[in-house]
C-alpha cells in the first residue's frame, strides 16, 4: 500500500490513541504483560470505541490493503496497535480468505505472547479454518513440524469457539501428541482445551483424561467443569 494511503488509517488511530493515553494504566498494563511492551494505558472498552470511531470515519483497510496495516501495527511499540490489527483482521477474516492465514502466522510468530495468540487462535485461525475444513490438517501438520509453542498452542486451541462442531478427534490427538511437552503454556492450554470441549462432551473428555497421561496442570484444568459438577 502506498505510504500515504495508509496513513488515511493509522494517523486518526495515532492521535486518538494518544489522546486516550493513560500513563498510570500504561504501567500497569505493562507489568502484568512482565515487562515485555509498551501501551498507551488505554481500557479495553475505551479502545473498542477508538476502533469503531476509526470504522465509521474511514473505514477499516480493505482487504488488500489489510497486511500492510498489520505489518505496520506491528512494528508500533505500543500494545494498543497490535490489539487493533487483530480486531481488523479478524472481521476481514470472516468471509474466509485463507490467504489471511500467512498474515495470522505472522502475528502468532512476532511479538509473541498469550495475549495476542489466543485471540488469532479463536478468532482468526479458528474463523478460517471453519470456512476452510480441507486446510486443517495439512496446516496443524505444518505447524507442528515447527519449534514454536505459539503455534502449537494455536493448534490445539483454535477449536475453542466450536462446540459441537468440535473434531474430537483431532483434538484428543493433539493433546495427547503435546501431552509431553514441559512448556507452561502447551499444558495450560491442553487443559484449557479440554475444559472448554468437557463443556460439549464431558464423558468424553472424562474418559479421555483418565486413559491419558497428562500434566498436573493440563489434567487440572480440563477437569474444572466436570470436578465442579460432580461437587
Amino acid at each position: 500500500m502506498d505510504p500515504v494511503e495508509l496513513e488515511r488509517y493509522t494517523e486518526p488511530l495515532r492521535q486518538k490513541f494518544e489522546a486516550a493515553s493513560d500513563i498510570k494504566n500504561a504501567e500497569g498494563a505493562k507489568a502484568y504483560l512482565r515487562n515485555m511492551f509498551d501501551f498507551y494505558g488505554i481500557p479495553s472498552p475505551r479502545r473498542m470505541e477508538i476502533l469503531a470511531a476509526l470504522k465509521k470515519e474511514t473505514g477499516y483497510p480493505a482487504p488488500g490493503e489489510t497486511d500492510d496495516f498489520v505489518k505496520y501495527a506491528w512494528q508500533q511499540p505500543q500494545r494498543e496497535w497490535q490489539y487493533a490489527a487483530l480486531e481488523i483482521l479478524a472481521a476481514v477474516s470472516r468471509k474466509g480468505d485463507f490467504r489471511f492465514m500467512e498474515t495470522a502466522v505472522f502475528m502468532i510468530t512476532s511479538k509473541s505472547w498469550w495475549d495476542t495468540v489466543d485471540y488469532i487462535a479463536s478468532n482468526i485461525a479458528g474463523n478460517l479454518f471453519r470456512k476452510n475444513p480441507g486446510r486443517i490438517i495439512p496446516t496443524v501438520d505444518e505447524w507442528l513440524k515447527t519449534d514454536n509453542l505459539w503455534l502449537w498452542r494455536t493448534a490445539v486451541l483454535f477449536q475453542l469457539k466450536y462446540g459441537e462442531n468440535t473434531d474430537k478427534e483431532l483434538l484428543f490427538g493433539l493433546c495427547e501428541r503435546l501431552s509431553r511437552e514441559q512448556d507452561f503454556f502447551i499444558r495450560k492450554a491442553v487443559g484449557w482445551a479440554l475444559r472448554q470441549y468437557s463443556k460439549t462432551d464431558a464423558e468424553a473428555v472424562a474418559g479421555f483424561v483418565g486413559s491419558h497421561t497428562l500434566s498436573a496442570l493440563s489434567r487440572k484444568e480440563a477437569l474444572k467443569i466436570i470436578n465442579k459438577g460432580n461437587s
